[in-house]
């Protein structure tokens, strides 16, 4: 069986991580494949509809049961493809922890709290992949604790950038230097970019 459904504010591989270890316990659920793109999750199995729709519904990302599709053959992970998830995660570790230390650096030499505050959500991002690199093929109880962990610091960083705006927007600040936060903003994107390339592919050779 094959249960789709619709997730409007699923649209980066943190949503997807959250999606898997949230599902992680339902029985029945033999694999899940994310379509990025087209905000569509598919779960693969036998499993209590209702469970399973309310379940998503709890993590507030818009979920919407779309159809359910019959005659579908489970999904199973091997070797192979934790090697493949390996390698995926330690690229787009790198590039998000690159651009952190780059964007932070450039982002308090220009005096830009945008700069600052990106370099703190590519921190997130590479958090939650490093996470991730140690929980491939792990049980799902370590995967729960470490999405929790994982949690908890991005409140952490968010309240670091509060902090920050509040203390800028109250007190007296220069204007930052507008050319180089376009051409790091321009070159965080083309990371961005890369990054979710690296993680379609993967993806699309795991669903193949």
């Amino acid at each position: 069986m094959r249960y789709v459904y619709k997730i409007m504010k699923m649209d980066c591989p943190c949503e997807e991580r959250l999606i898997r270890m949230k599902l992680e316990d339902i029985p029945g659920i033999d694999g899940l494949e994310f379509d990025l793109k087209n905000r569509v999750l598919s779960v693969i199995g036998n499993c209590d509809l209702d469970n399973l729709t309310s379940t998503l519904d709890s993590l507030n990302l818009g979920s919407t049961f779309v159809k359910l599709e019959k005659g579908e053959t489970a999904i199973t992970d091997s070797p192979a493809t934790d090697k493949r998830q390996r390698k995926a995660l330690w690229w787009v570790l790198a590039i998000n922890f690159s651009f952190f230390i780059i964007e932070m650096a450039t982002g308090l030499i220009s005096r830009s709290m945008g700069l600052v505050a990106d370099s703190l959500d590519m921190l997130a991002d590479a958090l939650v992949y490093g996470m991730s690199l140690a929980v491939v093929g792990a049980t799902a109880f370590k995967k729960r604790r470490v999405g929790m962990a994982s949690g908890y610091f991005q409140i952490f960083l968010a309240v670091i950038g509060l902090y920050e705006v509040v203390k800028r927007f109250i007190g007296q600040e220069e204007v930052p230097d507008h050319t180089l936060m376009i051409i790091v903003s321009v070159l965080a994107l083309i990371a961005n970019a890369v990054s979710l390339v690296i993680l379609q592919r993967t993806r699309s050779k795991e669903v193949h």
